[in-house]
């Protein structure tokens, strides 16, 4: 227990190395709201004034004899401040097989004697702490916390009962790590571990495997075990009472979480215009008319790629908007697209590809938050997000050029709410029109 103790702490010195240029993308307040069913059973030892249990489950017994706990957990987070609780209760029947004397009689059993054990607890866990960044889509809590168990047992054999109840507090150190495995796949293990208080020893492992059916719903289905080991010592009566085991099983949870406040993009800019089929051409006069410019831009009709050009618009030798660009803003310290930008890349992407001749740069830019290396590194990451979504719709990525710009040239100020989203953005442009 003493190296997993030392893994722990090995672990949390490494979240707070790699948090130290890392930001959470959430913004404000999330809520998580998650019920579990835990289909679990009880491996261990249970002594009552001299009355030794031993219950050992197996495959065969889990299946022959399933019980079942119930789970309900919470979960705050304000920015990377993060608040846990968790409350369990759960009521277990096995059988196991005696070693010593069941009271109040003293009859003697046997030992190998089969014993019957009733097991009801009710756990609150409650902890606090903080959230950190390690690396690309992965984060770590660190929380502190008070656990509290709150258990009757009873022990029988040959009609004869001994019982117990108490109450067991104890201080905890607590990790929750995330782990992204695919769009939709993260894997979220739990660990804590009991510093001080009434147990002897007392640590939970609960690895669990999580898939996001949208942004607010998630089944999540994993094992967990809950181990104690806990002795009061002798009593004034001269008995003596204790547990060591641990409570384990399947568990599973349909989670509903409340998105953090994002801030609202503004309006989205009008598609380019569509292609519109030139109409039929009527039979040619005996003299041949000039070529006709329709949209004035330059470019006769015959040549024309892109009609309806505005009038006054510098425009290729194909008549396609010199000019013509695109803009998407993220959310604070995130790289990822959201629908609406998704949607303008989408169109723009069709373009690209029938226009194949044009090229261009997607230029990152950041607000001024954080370390201008960062806000650097951050632009290129954004830029390039935006490069992969068009060559995942067919566009050769070697015709756009990726560009970091860090927190130089805001188009807005910094000091406002708003102005840092309009600088946290890409600009999708053409670089291909020779110079005016």
């Amino acid at each position: 227990m003493k190296r997993l103790l030392g893994t722990l702490l090995l672990f949390c010195w490494a979240a707070l190395a790699n948090s130290a240029n890392a930001k959470t993308d959430q913004e404000g307040l999330q809520f998580e709201l998650t019920p579990y069913i835990w289909a679990l059973g009880i491996d261990g030892k249970l002594t009552i004034d001299d009355s030794t249990a031993h219950f050992n489950r197996d495959f065969s017994d889990i299946v022959e004899n399933l019980d079942f706990g119930g789970s309900a957990l919470g979960v705050v987070s304000y920015n990377r401040f993060v608040v846990f609780a968790q409350y369990d209760y759960l009521s277990l029947s096995a059988d196991g097989k005696a070693r010593g004397n069941i009271v109040p009689d003293q009859i003697i059993v046997p030992p190998g004697t089969k014993v019957s054990g009733d097991y009801d607890a009710k756990i609150g866990t409650y902890a606090g702490g903080y959230r950190f960044d390690t690396f690309g889509k992965n984060w770590v809590d660190v929380m502190f916390g008070w656990r509290d168990l709150n258990q009757d047992i009873k022990l029988g054999a040959l009609g004869q009962h001994a019982s117990d109840s108490r109450n067991v507090g104890d201080w905890i150190v607590m990790l929750r790590p995330s782990f992204q495995i695919s769009e939709r796949w993260r894997f979220n293990p739990t660990f804590s571990y009991g510093v001080s208080g009434d147990s002897d020893t007392t640590y939970e492992l609960q690895p669990q495997i999580q898939y996001q059916f949208s942004d607010n719903f998630a089944a999540r289905f994993g094992y967990r075990s809950l181990n104690y080991r806990v002795s009061e010592g002798k009593r004034a009566n001269g008995n003596f009472n204790e547990l060591d085991g641990s409570i384990s099983g399947l568990i599973l949870g349909l989670g509903w979480t409340f998105p953090a406040k994002h801030e609202k993009a503004p309006p989205p800019p009008p598609p380019p215009p569509k292609p519109v089929a030139p109409a039929p051409k009527a039979a040619p006069p005996p003299v041949a008319a000039a070529p006709k410019d329709s949209d004035g831009d330059g470019v006769t009709d015959d040549k024309d790629l892109c009609p309806a050009t505005p009038a006054h618009t510098r425009v290729d030798k194909n008549g396609c908007d010199c000019e013509v660009s695109l803009t998407t803003h993220f959310a604070t310290n995130s790289a990822e697209l959201n629908a609406t930008d998704k949607e303008l890349l989408d169109n723009a992407a069709q373009r690209l590809i029938q226009l194949h001749f044009i090229a261009g740069e997607a230029d990152g830019y950041t607000d001024s938050t954080g370390p201008a290396d960062y806000n650097h590194k951050l632009s290129l990451k954004r830029a390039q997000a935006v490069v992969d979504y068009l060559k995942s719709k067919g566009v050769d990525e070697s015709r756009v050029k990726v560009i970091g710009n860090g927190e130089e040239n805001p188009i807005a100020s910094n000091d406002t709410k708003d102005g840092r989203f309009q600088n946290r953005r890409v600009v999708l442009h053409r670089t291909d029109c020779p110079a005016s």
